[in-house]
């Protein structure tokens, strides 16, 4: 497939926050020190990703010395007031539970509901696809898990997918035009790049 349009799609490495199973969608937390990743050498000019600290240092430590464009678009959902907190401190909150049950309308007290953190996502995911041959996207585990939902060839469901740090996503469609139609990919392989599995 001379033509074959590839994207990745790479999660950053675990922060604290994530060890400790916190919601830390815009707190910007720094990665865990000392966690061995493969270092990559994809013939690739440029990743773009999310503003967040966790993914420009996920970025330079797998692609080492290769430019980051930041986009905040490529953020993960903003948590709102439930920022920093786990499940067992929120869990008698009417709200959180009523988020539970419908997260793609309901919006966490001054964070987002999923559908708008698709939306934001989807607009910078285009717009990456427009811009670049065979792009690299680093980002967060919700915009993965949306993106994989909308276009893999395997049809799951949002929580259906596992996505783990530090995993990464191919996905190839057998033109860009197939991607900017909205259509599903041809394939889809998936590679986990730390060395010590800490999370």
């Amino acid at each position: 497939m001379a033509d074959a349009f590839t994207i990745t799609f790479v999660r950053h490495l675990p922060t604290q926050g994530n060890k400790e199973k916190k919601y830390i969608g815009w707190t910007d937390e720094p990665i865990i020190e000392g966690i061995k990743t493969k270092k990559l050498d994809w013939p690739i000019k440029q990743v773009i990703g999310s503003d967040l600290t966790r993914c420009q240092q996920t970025a330079a430590q797998i692609f080492n010395g290769i430019p980051y464009k930041v986009n905040a678009n490529l953020r993960e959902c903003s948590f709102g007031d439930w920022e920093q907190k786990t499940y067992n401190e929120l869990k008698e909150d009417i709200l959180y539970r009523n988020w539970l049950d419908n997260p793609r309308q309901v919006a966490p007290p001054n964070g987002e509901s999923m559908e708008q953190m698709e939306a934001r996502v989807l607009q910078a995911f285009y717009e990456v696809v427009e811009e670049l041959e065979q792009p690299v996207i680093m980002t967060h585990g919700g915009p993965i898990r949306f993106l994989l939902t909308k276009f893999a060839n395997v049809e799951k469901s949002f929580w259906d997918w596992e996505v783990p740090h530090a995993c990464s996503y191919e996905l190839q469609w057998t033109d860009k035009r197939g991607v900017l139609e909205g259509k599903r990919c041809t394939s889809f392989s998936v590679e986990h790049l730390m060395e010590n599995e800490r999370m």
